[in-house]
């Protein structure tokens, strides 16, 4: 991960914040440039949260992959086995070995859903929801809402 990366989104949502916007006398125009200053702001916040967050959810898939290791059919023990998992990746490369995983993971979760072990699809599920959950953008929603509502 390039801290460079960063640093210049908080420099970009600080250089519209404090010196672009109050040069706007339009209050709509001004309103628009603060609200994406905002959001670059948090995007440079979330960045640094969205490396760890890969490596928990792809960790997770691994573990929760290698502990129902024995359900699966061959083809898939196949692909589970080919698993690299490598420390200290840069983020393009994590976030291949995700969607990699998240492939994975949804072979796994149709031979799990043909099974009658509830346990074992309620992990499944919960797994597939927290790895959605990661992908919202909810906490955008609040910004985007009107002040007065």
């Amino acid at each position: 991960m390039k801290p460079e990366i960063n640093i210049a989104l908080m420099n970009a949502a600080q250089e519209i914040l404090t010196r672009f916007s109050p040069l706007i006398e339009d209050e709509y125009e001004q309103s628009r440039l603060n609200s994406w200053g905002a959001l670059i702001l948090i995007s440079a916040i979330k960045f640094n949260q969205s490396y760890s967050s890969l490596v928990k959810e792809n960790n997770n898939i691994i573990n929760w992959l290698t502990k129902t290791k024995q359900i699966y059919s061959k083809e898939l023990l196949r692909e589970i086995d080919q698993i690299q998992v490598e420390e200290g990746l840069e983020q393009s490369v994590l976030d291949e070995q995700n969607q990699l995983l998240r492939a994975i993971l949804v072979k796994a979760h149709k031979e799990v859903d043909s099974r009658d072990d509830i346990d074992v699809k309620r992990d499944c599920l919960k797994l597939l929801r927290e790895m959605h959950s990661h992908r919202k953008v909810s906490d955008l929603i609040g910004l985007l809402k009107p002040a007065d509502s």
